[in-house]
């Protein structure tokens, strides 16, 4: 038996409730699922199906982090070369990259999005998963909490690895840069997952009678949902690469949503503030403020929208098409996304962790 001194446990196992975290964090999942019948049984024009994510969940998604990062003026006041900086210099990296380099630009830009968001996708879950971790009680010293990194990490790899090896090796129509290792290589990331889960299992069983025993079957019904959320887009969806990213971008937006949502409402429960009036306004307790708050975000990605179709109309006749000024915003704001993430999520900073319900190490 494990007798190493617990973390604090948090009031609920729950990072929100159980109907939100059940909606935004397992539920979530089915949007893979969804997506696959959609390309697989209906065979829906993949494009109408990336449409559809574009306007329930990516776009939303991308923008919330806008309410993170600039809706709080201290926020970019205090780190301004890495929330306003960099991704400007991102943009203008893509533009140059997608209108002068043609096909290999398209590959280079197409693979820098596949690669980083399959980490990006992975990280989220995992950053979720440290939460529930550290919401349980469960001694830090505990085998099962390094085991489920390593499960879903490992996972994660095969996934891509395979997927690289049987093909596609594409997104949008282009061939992304790739490199395939030898079936056995890749298939031998089972020994170590099966190895994994074997410790797993072992120390849930014995385990069983501990207080932190319900949290650890929580948390192993999001790994579960999570192996789901990568295993459809690498290995069932096939053949729409299009169909396939967006099944896991709907999925990952919608978990983003949940959490970002959560973090404002724990930011500004105090109140509305001058520094933050919209996203604090927006955040206080009420139904009505939740659905202001997701009107707000469709309202500000419709307005990137109706940047694009006017900046195209505004360019017509030369390289600065419609699809063009598609491609140049998304993946501006896609790689945006992904670099301003690695920057603002991080639980190991105490105010942050407090924000989203970990609970801190006793001294």
């Amino acid at each position: 038996m494990n007798t190493a001194p617990a973390t604090l446990r948090a009031p609920s196992l729950f990072i929100m409730s159980p109907l939100k975290d059940g909606l935004f964090f397992f539920a979530s999942v089915s949007a893979v699922l969804i997506a696959w019948l959609c390309a697989a049984a209906f065979n829906i024009n993949s494009f109408y199906i990336l449409g559809a994510v574009a306007v329930v969940s990516n776009g939303p998604h991308l923008i919330s982090t806008w309410t993170r990062v600039y809706f709080d003026s201290r926020e970019w006041k205090a780190r301004p070369l890495h929330l306003i900086g960099v991704p400007l210099l991102i943009a203008a990296a893509v533009a140059v990259v997608s209108l002068t380099l043609g096909y290999t630009g398209a590959r280079v830009l197409n693979s820098a999005i596949l690669y980083w968001a399959t980490w990006h996708f992975v990280a989220q879950n995992w950053g979720i998963l440290r939460i529930y971790q550290l919401r349980s009680g469960e001694p830090l010293t505990s085998p099962a909490l390094r085991v489920e990194k390593w499960v879903l990490f490992l996972f994660v790899l095969w996934c891509l690895l395979f997927r690289m090896y049987t093909g596609p090796r594409t997104l949008f129509g282009t061939e992304v840069f790739f490199v395939i290792l030898p079936l056995p290589l890749i298939h031998g990331l089972w020994g170590a997952i099966l190895f994994l889960v074997a410790i797993y299992a072992q120390h849930r069983w014995q385990t069983r009678a501990e207080p932190y025993a319900k949290a650890a079957g929580l948390r192993a019904g999001f790994l579960a949902c999570a192996w789901v959320g990568f295993f459809v887009p690498f290995q069932l969806i096939t053949t729409d690469d299009t169909s396939a990213f967006a099944a896991a971008a709907c999925w990952h937006g919608f978990q983003y949503l949940g959490i970002v949502r959560h973090y404002h409402v724990s930011t500004w429960k105090g109140g509305v503030v001058p520094q933050a009036r919209v996203i604090s306004w927006l955040s206080q307790p009420g139904a009505l403020r939740g659905a202001l708050y997701f009107a707000f975000l469709l309202a500000l990605a419709g307005v990137v929208y109706g940047i694009i179709f006017l900046g195209s109309l505004a360019t017509q006749g030369t390289q600065w098409d419609f699809t063009a000024w598609a491609a140049v915003v998304w993946i501006s704001l896609t790689l945006s996304h992904y670099y301003l993430d690695g920057i603002i999520w991080k639980l190991r900073k105490p105010e942050l962790a407090q924000r989203v319900g970990a609970v801190a190490v006793p001294a």
